[in-house]
């Protein structure tokens, strides 16, 4: 089975216009299988029922042994020293997963809903187990208990990881986002009503059907060098760059109201690896589907919009808003195009101008913006398929 029927074959089931969400999550799980690199994590973002557990949730039932999937994660998740009985194997979920495998976490949110105390103990596990070692002293065992590995993630989430992330912005830097794309609703709810499988039904049939592509690309990659071209990389070397300076958190002052400290860009080295896994993994599915390892402007699309989606969805809406435009734009003018007020407009586009991404002219109360270069503008025109018409 190559991609294309594949996707003919869950269209019954699952409506999506933009094929890039179902071809990022496979590139990952086929990356991490292959182990092509760093260990990917892909947060793939979309509205409350908006099809990312029709991706979520076959996904995790392919392959039992490598990918496990939880719908929550405690202190005692990962590693916790506790045994079934005198004899038993330690029941951590690393201890279960072994030395690789992938972690499906369907809302990636519920760590959030903890307390900090909690909610800061899950994260700093999470950046030990990114880095391929985790230890942990448990009262019940007088050795530490202790994993080393390669474990790939793949999770789900509403739009609210953003503001999350945006606290805890080291722990932000280990994933990489898919944004889900704006489809056709009606077409979609209306696919919904007429298919007759539901629930797990549902989703054991989709995993059969992502299991067969899965394990044919991996096969068809297994016994070949997956080799990045310089042009490629040096493609991904610039989006990195871009996508971990969108990604870069600013300091904001909401009694000044004004970004009140020089923010420290983050450094692209984390992201360009993410990115380059990715890559190798849409090279490998390339590799099965046409026999090539080439990959073209589609592939390239997915990077670029994986890197596009760090960005939150007011400062895509403000970059959005000015690529559409020739000149420079008032604030009250980018507030009313994207639906907000001037005063969070404002807010997103001092964040822009902060980072480098958005030039400010003017004084106080008569602001006009603009995208900073002419790179920058027309990766933005493209990913968000503006087209300029020259007269």
């Amino acid at each position: 089975m190559i991609f294309s029927e594949l996707k003919k074959s869950i269209e019954p089931y699952v409506y999506s216009e933009d094929d890039g969400m179902l071809r990022t999550a496979l590139a990952s799980i086929i990356s991490n299988r292959l182990n092509l690199g760093d260990p990917i994590w892909v947060v793939l973002i979309g509205a409350s029922s908006s099809g990312k557990s029709q991706v979520l949730r076959p996904l995790a039932l392919t392959d039992e042994k490598y990918i496990h999937r939880v719908d929550d994660l405690t202190e005692n998740t990962l590693l916790s020293g506790i045994n079934t009985g005198e004899g038993k194997e330690d029941v951590s979920l690393l201890k279960r997963i072994g030395k690789s495998g992938i972690l499906v976490v369907s809302d990636l949110t519920v760590i959030f809903s903890k307390s900090s105390e909690t909610r800061n103990a899950i994260l700093g596990q999470l950046r030990m187990v990114y880095d391929g070692e985790m230890t942990k002293y448990s009262g019940t065992k007088s050795e530490p208990i202790r994993w080393e590995g390669s474990l790939g993630m793949l999770a789900g989430s509403t739009p609210s990881i953003y503001g999350h992330f945006e606290e805890v912005a080291d722990m932000g830097e280990r994933f990489i986002y898919y944004r889900m794309k704006e489809y056709d609703i009606e077409k979609a709810t209306r696919i919904s009503l007429n298919r007759n499988v539901f629930g797990k039904d549902l989703d054991s049939k989709l995993a059969e059907m992502y299991s067969e592509y899965i394990t044919e690309a991996t096969l068809s990659a297994k016994e070949t060098e997956i080799v990045v071209p310089e042009d490629i990389k040096e493609k991904i070397v610039q989006i990195s760059m871009f996508a971990s300076n969108l990604r870069t958190p600013t300091s904001y002052d909401k009694y000044q109201k004004a970004i009140d400290r020089i923010p420290v860009p983050e450094m692209p080295m984390r992201v360009a690896l993410q990115l380059m896994g990715l890559a190798r993994g849409l090279i490998a599915m390339k590799l099965h589907d046409k026999g090539t390892k080439d990959l073209d402007e589609s592939d390239m699309a997915i990077i670029e919009w994986c890197a596009y989606s760090l960005a939150n969805e007011e400062k895509r809406a403000c970059l959005r808003t000015l690529a559409q435009s020739t000149e420079s734009l008032t604030t009250a003018i980018v507030a009313e195009k994207i639906g907000l007020s001037t005063e969070i407009a404002r807010t997103s586009l001092q964040h822009l101008s902060a980072i480098g991404i958005v030039t400010r002219s003017g004084i106080s109360g008569s602001l006009t913006w603009e995208i900073s270069d002419h790179k920058t503008l027309e990766r933005v025109r493209r990913v968000e398929n503006i087209v300029i018409e020259e007269f």
